[in-house]
């Protein structure tokens, strides 16, 4: 019933854009579907913060409600006498949709591009809706802070994930609708895609305006998607490309003021109106942009500084008199004096209107986190704001690799892209690499070739209003190397490329000495586009087969390959195959509804695996204790039921404080650090906490038994002196000289099974215990069972 729910909840969202959309005034079909795409993003968004945070009411039937209600508003607003004349020019715009995308669709590479971009985000799906989240990101912070909000009902803090309680979680809004419907955050990765729409249209939509054809336009946004960096993400919750695709949406709808203006003054429409609107879509653009990544800051001032120049450019066009009526000033200087003023009063209203919406989508995360910690941008140090250290100290130095690390950005940029030329295995976040053959053998040579086009055909509002966001954000990042901070970089190649093939293609307007034959000029583009639709196919591929789905067990794994990835999905035991799924299936151990506290020591990176998939488990930081009786009273104070401590460390003292307590902690999952993987690669230990007295065996001397009941094995049977198992425990296999030959983990029977070299067969061996902090030790010579 709750999917259901969803279902029509979504449905009439993007019928209530839609409308609104369309009583937009778009110029363009392209412009139609980006601002449809837009206002059902952002209002989304606004509505799980309004109803989930403010309201704090995040559940089905409050966001039903209110979607549903505010839908059927636009519906109504936009078929009102005074704008449904607009709706439905809009709505006729819309009805060409189809026969363009036919149109295009004449065109064989623009074809086989779009099966292969459809067939790979396919596969990802089921990848994701199969075999669950494995992201490292996604585990960690992505999915749990969205969990959380599901466990407490509303959208607020998370202290128990530090990185999900001060990073803006604007595409985790997304999560938290469709799971405060289905009660879980399974969907979570379906969170990514309506801003893969958004990134493509918003290619597409750049493309046009740099002046290339719709099917080469086309040929653009189906590239975006290609980029291994962008579609290895769509299984995943990282919010890179969604990043990129918010920056590229503020960017074409900026570019897209002045054709827009002038537009809407040759058919005596209001202009002025126009312009506000456009400015308006802008800061919501913005808003969604500085709501998923803080930097996206640097973005909003880069567009909000690009909104101004385009406020100066359309004044004129939209100043209070028409140019013919209002009376013009005698000298040039009276002109640029009256010029300046008209725009500096627009500029003041833009302003507010970009603005405010920018500062409702995007600005609670960073006034929470300010509240909070005293800095907005907590824990790193920024914009004045004093923290723990820069994004390159805390973040990017710790995940440089070693063939990355002392070079300069520039050469390591350079290196990173020279690393796809030969066949690897790609993540989900791909460093060094990541944008494929096709960004080093064809995007990257085309855009030198069209920065010539744009300067000889005197396009500069492309170098400034494109060239100049994509410079700016490539230097400005800390690690341009890595392909998932750059995806502006692909993007603006895609757009270059469209925009060379038009020019290449088209037709020279009267034969002559000199000229180029039409079919030559069409083969070249062929042959230029084929080129890269031939590279984009081979690296598809590439970053396909294997996949990033590890399966094996703690001792040896391997990437799975496409089949096995298949063979998974029709596995129903497949999560205990899965890695790092399996590491933790031991977590299930844990009752429902029970919280599992851990020490910041752990630095536990799978918070996901141990709240469960269904979040069906809560858990709450400790901090970091000072000792073993602060480490108590924060326990104590927690209200924990469960404890996790790492086997190495800081945590270290604590475990063998807790192994000595057994009236307090009873053993859940033991075998030295047998459950997941924590920081440093240790594992860790699960203790229950309560008040373990009336069944606690005071004796402390284990009873260990060893026969050997078939030539070659010795069976090990190992319990307390009041015959309850000792359960994933280590026991040893030694020989005379007390060398270590073989060793195991009981089971939950406290049971185990130790082979026999064949070199050791009739000779004495023994089974050692060696305690585990509360009992002492044991040995125990094999015994051989009559007939073994």
């Amino acid at each position: 019933m709750n999917a259901a729910a969803l279902v029509i909840a979504l449905l009439g969202t993007l019928t209530g854009c839609w409308h609104l959309a369309c009583a937009s005034g778009p110029r363009r079909a392209v412009d139609l579907v980006l601002v449809w795409l837009l206002l059902s993003t952002a209002q989304l968004s606004a509505l799980t913060l309004l109803v989930g945070g403010l309201l704090r009411h995040l559940e089905a039937g409050a966001l039903f409600g209110a979607a549903t209600l505010l839908a059927g508003a636009e519906i109504a607003a936009t078929r009102r006498p005074g704008t449904d004349a607009a709706r439905r020019r809009g709505a006729a715009l819309a009805a060409g949709l189809w026969p363009r995308a036919r149109r295009c669709g004449r065109h064989p590479l623009v074809v086989v591009l779009a099966l292969s971009v459809a067939a790979q985000y396919g596969w990802r799906a089921a990848l994701a809706a199969f075999l669950g989240p494995l992201d490292y990101d996604g585990l960690w912070y992505h999915l749990p802070g969205p969990a959380i909000w599901l466990q407490q009902g509303h959208v607020g803090h998370t202290s128990q994930v530090l990185w999900a309680d001060v990073y803006p979680q604007g595409q985790e809004l997304l999560t938290g609708f469709s799971g405060a419907f289905v009660g879980d955050t399974r969907l979570g990765w379906a969170s990514g895609l309506p801003f893969l729409a958004l990134g493509a249209v918003a290619t597409a939509g750049l493309a046009r305006t740099a002046g290339a054809r719709r099917a080469h336009a086309t040929l653009a946004g189906l590239g975006i998607l290609a980029i291994p960096a962008v579609f290895l993400e769509a299984s995943t919750t990282y919010v890179d490309f969604a990043t990129a695709a918010t920056g590229l949406t503020a960017l074409h709808l900026t570019l897209g003021m002045h054709p827009d203006v002038r537009e809407a003054v040759d058919r005596s429409a209001d202009a002025r109106h126009l312009l506000r609107r456009r400015i308006l879509f802008v800061g919501i653009a913005l808003g969604l942009a500085i709501g998923v990544k803080s930097s996206n800051l640097l973005t909003a001032v880069v567009v909000t500084a690009l909104a101004l120049v385009q406020t100066w450019r359309v004044v004129d066009l939209v100043g209070p008199a028409s140019p013919a009526t209002r009376r013009q000033p005698a000298t040039r200087f009276a002109r640029l004096r009256d010029r300046g003023a008209d725009t500096a009063r627009s500029a003041l209203t833009n302003t507010a209107v970009l603005g405010l919406p920018a500062l409702a989508l995007g600005g609670y995360w960073y006034i929470r986190t300010w509240i909070r910690y005293g800095n907005p941008f907590h824990p790193f140090t920024m914009l004045g704001f004093h923290g723990k250290g820069s994004v390159d100290e805390l973040i990017i130095v710790h995940n440089t690799l070693p063939r990355l690390a002392g070079e300069s950005k520039l050469r390591a940029t350079w290196h990173s892209w020279l690393y796809d030329r030969e066949r690897v295995a790609y993540t989900h976040d791909q460093q060094p690499g990541g944008f494929g053959l096709q960004w080093i053998y064809v995007l990257l040579p085309i855009v030198l070739v069209a920065l010539a086009l744009f300067v000889l055909g005197r396009r500069f509002e492309l170098l400034w209003g494109l060239l100049l966001p994509v410079l700016v954000s490539a230097t400005a990042s800390p690690a341009p190397w890595w392909a998932r901070y750059q995806l502006i970089l692909p993007a603006f190649g895609c757009v270059c490329l469209a925009a060379v093939l038009t020019a290449v293609a088209e037709r020279p307007r009267a034969p002559g000495p000199g000229r180029v034959a039409p079919m030559w000029r069409r083969g070249t583009a062929g042959l230029v586009a084929g080129a890269f639709v031939a590279t984009t196919a081979i690296s598809m591929w590439w970053a396909t087969q294997p996949t990033n789905t590890w399966i094996g067990d703690r001792t040896f794994a391997h990437r799975a390959t496409v089949r096995e990835a298949v063979e998974l999905m029709r596995d129903p035991d497949r999560d205990r195959r899965i890695l790092p799924t399996a590491a933790y299936a031991a977590m299930n151990r844990v009752p429902d509804g029970r919280t599992v506290a851990y020490t910041e020591f752990t630095h536990q990176r799978f918070v996901n695996l141990i709240m469960g998939e269904r979040g069906q488990r809560r858990v709450t930081s400790l901090g970091e204790p000072r000792d073993a009786a602060d480490f108590e009273r924060r326990l104590r104070t927690s209200g924990a039921g469960y404890v996790l401590l790492t086997t190495g460390g800081p945590d270290r003292g604590l475990l063998l404080a807790v192994l000595r307590d057994r009236a307090h902690y009873r053993p859940v999952v033991r075998g030295s650090g047998a459950l997941g993987w924590f920081g440093g690669g240790a594992g860790a230990e699960l203790f229950e906490v309560g008040d373990f007295t009336a069944t606690l065996c005071t004796d402390r001397e284990p009873r260990l038994a060893a026969t050997e009941p078939d030539r070659g094995t010795i069976a090990v049977s190992l319990r307390d002196a009041c015959g309850a198992p000792l359960f994933e425990v280590e026991v040893a296999l030694v020989d005379e000289s007390t060398t270590t030959i073989a060793r195991t983990w009981t089971s939950r029977e406290g049971e185990a099974v130790l082979r026999i070299p064949s070199g050791l067969l009739g000779k004495p061996l023994r089974v050692r215990f060696a305690g585990d902090g509360y009992y002492g030790r044991a040995e125990q010579a094999a015994e051989r069972s009559p007939g073994g």
